[in-house]
């Protein structure tokens, strides 16, 4: 086997699960009845998600400028997640009489 095929092979399994994540997900979000409940399904799917589609296209471009690029936008957006989620489950708490 040529090593870019397995790069290939192992590239498209990782994407594959981050959008098989990514519908699950989705089926979480509109399923769920409390906001808390969707939020943290929306919060769990995007980084696991994100994090596979992301590492796959590592994967593909190899060590190089782009790798370090996605590793970037890939370290941002896992800390700016739990900060969105964490306001958001804040305001939900605070304006929810039950």
């Amino acid at each position: 086997m040529n090593i870019s095929l397995i790069r290939f092979i192992i590239a498209a399994v990782l994407i594959m699960i981050g959008i098989l994540i990514m519908v699950i997900q989705t089926f979480g979000v509109f399923k769920l009845n409390y906001a808390l409940n969707r939020m943290h399904a929306a919060a769990m799917g995007d980084s696991l998600g994100i994090m596979m589609i992301v590492l796959g296209m590592m994967v593909i471009y190899g060590i190089s400028f782009a790798s370090l690029k996605l590793l970037t936008v890939l370290v941002v957006f896992w800390f700016a997640s739990p900060v969105c989620s964490h306001l958001l489950a804040k305001l939900e708490v605070s304006t929810n009489e039950q």
